[in-house]
């Protein structure tokens, strides 16, 4: 009978540490979960935050011009969509009217995940190329990797500071108003 109670207690204590290591668990699963669009359907948390130093990066745009960090100057508003992304093609029609409101060359629009020839990579490519310098990345390129993008939409404004580049906001009201047509 000893040998019993003993064993029913050896579980018992087994199973509670092993309750507590699946509860620490969770909660460190949770801390690091990606982050999921807010309200407005930007991911504000899915990049750097504002004060960030964007990374070097050394890509090309759908066009074949050469994009760099410092072709990047301060007010340029990028935005990062993913084709897979059902917000981001809810959203694709309002930020490209924002982007068209844009200053040449100060809007950089970066479509991850997408692969040519597909139907919904196509559809963000000709919705944003007239109005960005569109750089195409197949899984995780050079600018979502300089950015720490990691959710899908998100946007953010960059200023210059020197030879670095600086996250300076982060959210959909960087985009630019745009001005209403007069008559």
């Amino acid at each position: 009978m000893p040998y019993l109670v003993a064993a029913v207690v050896l579980i018992g204590a087994l199973c509670l540490f092993d309750l507590l290591l699946t509860v620490g668990l969770v909660r460190r699963l949770r801390a690091q979960q990606a982050p999921r669009p807010s309200a407005d359907g930007f991911a504000h948390a899915g990049m750097l935050p504002p004060g960030g130093i964007v990374g070097a990066f050394d890509t090309r745009t759908v066009d074949g011009r050469p994009l760099h960090r410092r072709d990047l100057g301060t007010g340029t508003v990028v935005v990062f969509l993913s084709p897979g992304c059902p917000p981001c093609h809810q959203l694709v029609p309002r930020v490209a009217a924002a982007l068209g409101a844009a200053p040449a060359n100060e809007a950089v629009a970066v479509v991850a995940g997408g692969m040519e020839g597909d139907r919904d990579t196509e559809q963000l490519l000709k919705e944003l190329g007239p109005v960005a310098r569109v750089v195409l990345e197949p899984g995780t390129g050079p600018m979502t990797e300089a950015f720490a993008a990691r959710a899908f939409p998100v946007m953010c404004r960059v200023r210059a500071v020197g030879d670095e580049l600086v996250v300076e906001d982060v959210g959909e009201h960087v985009l630019p108003t745009p001005v209403p047509a007069t008559r």
